[in-house]
């Protein structure tokens, strides 16, 4: 449970005061140089992974903490899931731009099949841990992917609300 506050009260200060810098994850930072730092000046400010990774894991958080690719911690299982998760191929990072989207926010947003593989290896493993992890990041970070189907060509079906499609075509072939 403290944990959940922990990472709670890290996502809300982050949300509220990123917005003119940018965070940076890196190892070899330690808490005396980030107070030392003018966030002004460099537009970014450097924090260590190791802060932000679930205990007994070395994947599941911000960045990783471990050795080598097969590096696993405690929570092996939970931590491949995670491991893979990280390797997605098509990301936005924050407030970068990519696929004409633009990413306000701090997180990296991913393409939905990642997160929706990483959905699906957190259940498979289906373990206390896994379980945790999966409710942190797609429930209360509230973390949101993007998917490529664009542009909608026509609309095949409406949804009882106005002006909203619940299906449609994304090819002139339909």
């Amino acid at each position: 449970m403290i944990y959940y506050l922990f990472i709670l009260t890290i996502f809300f200060l982050v949300q509220r005061y990123t917005e003119s810098f940018q965070i940076v994850w890196d190892n070899t930072v330690d808490f005396d140089s980030i107070a030392d730092e003018e966030f002004s000046r460099s537009g970014q400010v450097r924090m260590p992974n190791w802060f932000f990774i679930f205990p007994g894991t070395k994947w599941c958080g911000a960045g990783n903490i471990a050795e080598n690719e097969n590096d696993f911690g405690e929570f092996r299982d939970t931590d491949k899931c995670c491991r893979n998760h990280d390797f997605c191929p098509d990301i936005i990072e924050g407030h970068q731009s990519k696929h004409n989207l633009t990413n306000p926010s701090f997180f990296t947003r991913l393409n939905c099949d990642c997160d929706e593989e990483f959905h699906r290896c957190l259940k498979s493993v289906n373990s206390h841990v896994s379980t945790q992890i999966g409710h942190i990041y797609f429930t209360a970070l509230g973390t949101q992917c993007y998917r490529n189907n664009y542009p909608i060509v026509s609309c095949k079906k409406y949804s009882y609300l106005p002006n909203e499609t619940s299906s449609y075509s994304n090819t002139t072939n339909s």
